[in-house]
């Protein structure tokens, strides 16, 4: 008998279980990896909602800016009725407000009890007699939303 059939009788195998064992670490690597792959999905599009209702929101609020403005420009009499406000005597809770069609509006500047910040302006384009509160709320889609958003901003024209 040569040398190497008597090496050939000797092998038990062992080579067959590392190289199963690799497999079945390859396996669960690749199990792993597409779990990873599956989450970090979700989280963007989980993401991509989020902007996308915050945008809708966004552009809603900067359209009611815009209307305000125009309306200031004007000259509609008495101006200080843009828009009528009872301060604060009708409760407002954004977060159970729902209308993206029409952003809620409050006139701040009226409701502090030393009135108007118009002190003394060298310019009209300077002037700061009429602060709007505007809160906007909208969705990520209309139809079947899946992320909602409001933005609250303070609004000098």
């Amino acid at each position: 008998m040569s040398i190497s059939m008597k090496s050939r009788n000797r092998q038990s195998g062992a080579v067959l279980y590392v190289a199963m064992i690799m497999l079945i670490l390859l396996a669960l690597i690749g199990i792993v990896a597409l779990q990873i792959a599956g989450l970090q999905q979700r989280m963007s599009s989980n993401y991509q909602a989020t902007n996308g209702a915050f945008q809708n929101a966004e552009a809603s609020a900067r359209g009611k800016e815009i209307d305000l403005k125009a309306k200031v420009e004007s000259g509609v009499s008495p101006a200080t009725n843009l828009p009528p406000n009872d301060c604060g005597a009708t409760p407002f809770d954004p977060l159970n407000w729902t209308d993206a069609a029409n952003p809620h509006v409050q006139r701040l500047d009226l409701c502090f009890s030393w009135g108007a910040m118009d002190m003394s302006v060298v310019s009209e384009d300077e002037r700061t007699d009429q602060i709007y509160q505007i809160t906007a709320f909208n969705r990520d889609r209309p139809l079947l939303p899946t992320s909602e958003a409001i933005v609250n901003t303070v609004f000098i024209p």
